[in-house]
């Protein structure tokens, strides 16, 4: 099947693109890409475009910003230009077809893995048998040892390493060559020189470092796979919050069950009560509470009523709302947020990239040393053919084979030990990012609170008890699936509260509360205070506004108010205390309103750098976006989904919701808070520990262009030279199997903390 099959024709392309020339951008979803290399030649080719003033592609993401001037832009010259590129894009609302070209590639290279290994190994064990009897090198026995190694790699060399040619092809067409010419360059040479040897009678062969640096390259291209396939997976959770169907309303009151993708601005659809709200639009009829928790992270139930305005997500909880809507399938504030995420996806740099910036560098010096090297050489009245040989033996010795390698190895040794601590690593840019984040910014509801509302306390007007307060309070709420309603019914449970639900006819919901009849006859009140306000409730104690505290009323009297309270974790204090030791900002970034914020501040006791309340998810991600500085963030509700995925690493804690949790970088699954100082630690190890390979790397490759440009390096020097490069990197990624719990780390060092704040 053909790309123009799978994500229609160019044409359509570009008629799709016409439509938003006007807005003057849009995000598309590019099939094709190989690896960072491949969306850099994309971004410079797209860049270079009549009328685009800014082009930002992302591997990660698979998708390419492009901003525009509308009145010059030619849409037809981009499409052009990503085609003749062998790249496909598709509008990103055809993601279906985006994620099926990723599964395809992550079959083929894991076949491509799976042949790497298999003759690979094979292919190695010739050249150390060379390697370990040097006696070999000249004799016949030696010369065939060779041959069957040669001829053993090349499935490796022919099709393992086959996407790395043709990644080459197209990225020295538009000039950004990076790691994928280096390796085809330096499989080129070392196949060349090694035939050379053979049919010369020398069994000096380089094939063995080319089979190991493909084998380690298309790990790590596997890992980038896989990065992109769970960013893609974080749009779709955001888009599961919303259900596929809506009642319609014909007439005045049939209703009809339709597609939501059937649904028109203009229409109106039911919204039973414990159903998820479909669309965005206005209430034209009913009042009811609405949990808003996952959309905007609002911990109280929010009362609303004609006139008022609902959004995609949230859960309608007591009453039937009818709503006119307003934004349709795809116009949706959530669809919007979902396009955002795939905007915000893999912008963030990562280690891979800093080496393919040295590779990039790299590559014009060692083919201009080693074509200097032949003339050097032939200089020195040396024959063409040994001067050929040795230059091409300093090209194949500066192949950044240990570069390849140091961030595959690590990060997955680092991601072994990881999950056996309870966190799962996305992406290694996450991993590097947690690291060198300056700023720790966290939610409020959820990931420094449990979550659950729990009894803070109970005021009782004289004859009253606590008991009787609770069954008023829990008939009222009864049937109501919201944090406050389920810890009502939670606490009257333990007291072994019977408490039957109201008489259905004698119950009205208003926006701040609820009345109805008592098993007595008495006329009883439950909601806010400034409800109770407005209808002139009697010895109301004349208290500030205290969060999470309903009022309970009867026959026009007060009769008491019950708190409620989002318990604060227990090691949350102590979690960012750490993380101030350390030198982090810490900031706090709440959906919840400034009152509950400012309580929740005095109540934990910790003096954060940064406060902010009343955020909605598009304003979470904006303060970070304003940062210069790195920012992590840690969350866990559905409104944090877009603020995750414009961290420069999201956390997720073991309480967060799906789409959270496939957007974040670092998963943390269990031990809380404590899980996330553990991962944080870790992440520092790992990343100082890829930067040492990476170093080590480097000094290498220079090393080899410098100083055995002069003297000149023999096949066998040069293949020992990139085994000892290798080697280096090899074992010292392996310390991070050696590395202690990082519990342990994190609470030794938390008790250093502590002490010294007793001194």
């Amino acid at each position: 099947m053909t790309s123009e099959t799978q994500s229609g024709s160019p044409s359509d392309l570009v008629d799709t693109m016409e439509s938003a020339r006007l807005a003057g951008r849009m995000v598309l979803s590019v099939d094709g890409m190989w690896c960072a290399s491949c969306a850099m030649a994309m971004q410079r080719a797209v860049a270079r475009a009549d009328g685009i003033t800014s082009a930002v592609v992302n591997f990660t993401s698979g998708t390419a910003l492009l901003v525009w001037e509308p009145d010059i832009v030619d849409f037809e010259q981009i499409v052009d230009r990503v085609t003749r590129l062998g790249y496909t894009l598709t509008p990103v609302s055809r993601s279906g077809e985006v994620e099926a070209a990723l599964a395809r590639q992550a079959q083929r290279i894991r076949c491509q893995l799976a042949v790497a290994v298999l003759f690979g190994m094979w292919s190695m064990l010739g050249a150390w048998v060379l390697y370990l009897d040097q006696t070999l090198v000249t004799d016949r026995l030696g010369v065939t040892i060779g041959w069957a190694s040669l001829l053993v790699s090349l499935p490796v060399v022919g099709y393992s390493g086959l996407d790395f040619y043709r990644a080459a092809i197209k990225t020295l067409r538009v000039g950004v060559a990076g790691m994928d010419a280096m390796v085809t360059i330096g499989v080129a040479g070392s196949l060349l020189a090694s035939a050379w040897n053979l049919l010369g009678g020398h069994a000096d062969i380089y094939i063995d470092a080319t089979t190991m640096l493909i084998t380690f390259l298309l790990i790590g291209r596997l890992i980038d796979i896989r990065a992109r396939q769970e960013g893609r997976a974080a749009v779709e959770a955001v888009m599961q919050l919303t259900p596929e169907i809506a009642n319609r309303i014909k007439g005045d009151s049939e209703t009809e069950q339709v597609l939501l993708s059937k649904v028109m601005k203009g229409d109106t659809v039911l919204v039973a009560a414990g159903e998820r709200v479909p669309v965005d639009g206005r209430i034209v009829l009913g009042t009811s509470y609405l949990d808003r928790s996952l959309v905007t992270g609002e911990s109280s139930p929010l009362s609303v009523g004609t006139g008022d305005t609902v959004l995609a997500g949230e859960i309608n909880l007591s009453s039937p709302l009818r709503v006119n809507v307003e934004s349709w399938f795809g116009e949706r504030r959530i669809d919007k947020l979902g396009l955002r995420m795939v905007e915000l996806f893999g912008a963030r740099a990562s280690l891979s990239t800093t080496a393919d910036v040295f590779v990039r560098w790299l590559l014009p010096v060692v083919v201009v040393a080693a074509v200097m090297a032949f003339f050097k050489f032939w200089w020195d009245d040396n024959p063409p053919g040994t001067s050929a040989l040795y230059a091409i033996s300093l090209l194949v010795a500066a192949c950044p084979c240990a570069v390849g390698l140091a961030m595959p190895l690590a990060y997955a040794l680092g991601r072994r030990q990881a999950a056996r601590q309870g966190t799962l690593w996305r992406d290694p840019a996450s991993v590097e990012n947690f690291a060198k984040s300056s700023v720790i910014a966290f939610d409020k509801s959820g990931t420094l609170t449990t979550g659950e509302f729990r009894l803070h306390g109970i005021q009782c007007a004289a004859g009253w008890s606590e008991d009787a307060l609770l069954l008023l309070a829990c008939q009222a709420e009864y049937g109501i699936n919201h944090p406050i309603a389920l810890a009502l019914q939670r606490e009257g449970r333990d007291r072994l509260i019977s408490s039957p639900a109201a008489n259905p006819e004698s119950v009205t919901r208003h926006r701040q509360g609820v009345s109805f009849l008592d098993d007595w006859g008495g006329s009883v009140l439950v909601g806010a205070r400034a409800w109770m306000v407005r209808s002139h409730i009697g010895q109301l104690p004349n208290d500030p506004y205290v969060p999470g505290t309903i009022h309970v009323a009867r026959n026009g009297e007060w009769i008491g108010s019950i708190t409620l309270r989002d318990e604060i974790r227990p090691d949350a204090k102590e979690i960012l205390e750490h993380f101030r030791a350390e030198g982090r900002d810490v900031w706090l970034i709440s959906g919840d309103s400034r009152i509950a914020t400012t309580k929740f501040v005095e109540e934990i006791g910790f003096v954060f750098d940064r406060i902010e309340a009343e955020c909605s998810p598009e304003g979470k991600a904006e303060i970070l976006r304003a940062e210069p500085r790195k920012v992590s963030f840690v969350g866990d509700g559905v409104n944090d989904s877009l603020v995750i995925a414009a961290a420069a690493c999201g956390i997720a804690v073991p309480s967060a919701t799906g789409s959270v949790v496939a957007a974040a970088g670092l998963v943390v699954t269990r031990q809380g808070l404590r899980g996330v100082l553990d991962g944080y630690l870790a992440t520092r190890r790992v990343t100082q520990i890829v930067r040492q390979n990476l170093a080590f790397s480097i000094i290498y490759n220079v090393a080899v262009v410098v100083f055995l440009f002069d003297i000149g390096v023999t096949p066998f020097s040069a293949a020992l030279a990139m085994l000892a490069s290798s080697a280096s990197v090899f074992f010292n990624a392996w310390r991070i199997a050696w590395i202690p719990s990082s519990g342990r780390k994190a609470s030794a060092l938390m008790k250093e903390a502590q002490g010294c704040e007793s001194c």
